[in-house]
């Protein structure tokens, strides 16, 4: 990375230098190895750097506010993910409470359960 250089740039020198590297190995043309190097999932992730918001931004303190940025979609991810489990847990729930209310509509918890339990009134059963 060389002083000011724009993060567009930075990332079209790598791209350059992979192709040339692997143009160099096989022996087919720059332009060919570098539709290649751009199908990769790094060559998609820095042309995505060299074409996107960032580009314009010097490379050195894009860098520099990389961690910050990465540790904050980290948390969003994690929070997102607790989110899910706890809809996944809430829809498990009032599934089997659902399931539970039937069985009781039905009498089918008063024949499975028999007797109430001491001190339990019969109509509970049924409720």
């Amino acid at each position: 990375m060389q002083e000011n250089q724009r993060v567009a740039d930075m990332a079209a020198e790598v791209l350059a230098r992979q192709a040339q590297i692997r143009a160099e190995q096989t022996g087919e043309a720059f332009e060919v190895v570098l539709k290649a190097v751009l199908k990769t999932e790094s060559g998609r992730q820095l042309e995505e750097l060299r074409d996107g918001p960032h580009r314009d931004e010097r490379a050195d303190e894009w860098q520099l506010d990389l961690p910050r940025k990465r540790a904050k979609e980290r948390r969003r991810a994690r929070r997102e993910e607790g989110s899910r489990a706890q809809l996944a847990a809430w829809k498990s729930f009032m599934k089997e409470e659902l399931r539970e209310l039937e069985q009781r509509k039905d009498g089918q918890l008063a024949r499975l359960l028999g007797e109430p339990l001491p001190g339990e009134a019969s109509a509970a059963l049924w409720i």
